[in-house]
C-alpha cells in the first residue's frame, strides 16, 4: 500500500503487486539462466556392439533421452539425449533393430561406466555400416541448440511472470506477447533459423 499525501488528505492506493508471480518469475530466471547443461567437448571413444532389441523411442516430455536401447556386450541402458538428432536423421535411428551392429562414440567417463552396467551411458556418436547416423559435431551443435531454446523460453516465461506480477497486464497485450513469441519460435523452426 502507498500512502498519497494531497492537500491534507490522506488517501491510500493500492499497487497493482502480485508477488506469487514476481517470487516465481525470479526463480525461473535464476534457475534458467544458472543451469548451464552446455556439453563440454571431451575425448571420445569408440565401441562396436551388437543390439539387444530393437532401439526404443522415449516417449513423454519429462525425459531427458530421445532413444534407449541395450547391447549384447554390456548391460548398460545406452540413451540418446532430446535435441541431440539432425532433422531428418530420426527415421534412420528410430529403424535400428535388434541384432544390428553399430559403432558407438561415448565419452572417456562413460566408457568406464560399461565394466559394472549399472550406470546409463549417453551416445555422442553412431554409425551403422560406415554411415554415420549420428555425428559427434552434429551432436554438440545440436545440443547446444537444444541448451539456448531451453534458455530462451525459460526467460520469455520468466520475464512474463515478472510483468505480471509487477503490473496487472490486460489478458490481451499478454495473448499478443505470448503469440508474436511463438510465432517466431514457429518461423525460426520452418526455415532453421537461430535456434532451430
Amino acid at each position: 500500500m502507498a500512502i498519497i499525501l494531497t492537500t491534507g488528505k490522506v488517501t491510500k492506493q493500492k499497487l497493482n503487486f502480485n508477488w506469487y508471480f514476481l517470487l516465481a518469475g525470479i526463480l525461473i530466471l535464476y534457475f534458467g539462466l544458472a543451469n548451464n547443461q552446455s556439453i563440454n567437448q571431451s575425448s571420445l571413444e569408440k565401441i562396436r556392439v551388437e543390439l539387444y532389441k530393437d532401439i526404443t523411442r522415449v516417449k513423454g516430455r519429462r525425459s531427458s533421452v530421445d532413444y534407449k536401447f541395450w547391447t549384447k556386450e554390456y548391460k548398460n541402458q545406452f540413451n540418446i539425449l532430446n535435441g541431440s538428432i539432425t532433422r531428418g536423421k530420426h527415421e534412420a535411428i528410430a529403424e535400428l533393430k535388434g541384432g544390428e551392429v553399430v559403432e558407438l562414440y561415448i565419452t572417456t567417463a562413460d566408457s568406464k561406466k560399461l565394466s559394472d552396467g549399472k550406470e546409463d551411458v549417453h551416445i555422442i556418436g553412431i554409425n551403422q555400416n560406415g554411415i554415420p547416423l549420428m555425428t559427434k559435431d552434429e551432436f554438440y551443435h545440436n545440443r547446444n541448440l537444444y541448451e539456448l531454446r531451453i534458455k530462451i523460453f525459460s526467460v520469455f516465461i520468466a520475464l512474463m511472470l515478472i510483468l505480471n506480477g509487477l503490473t496487472n497486464i490486460p489478458k490481451k497485450i499478454n495473448y499478443l506477447i505470448i503469440g508474436v513469441f511463438m510465432g517466431a519460435i514457429i518461423i525460426m523452426r520452418m526455415f532453421e533459423i537461430v535456434i532451430y
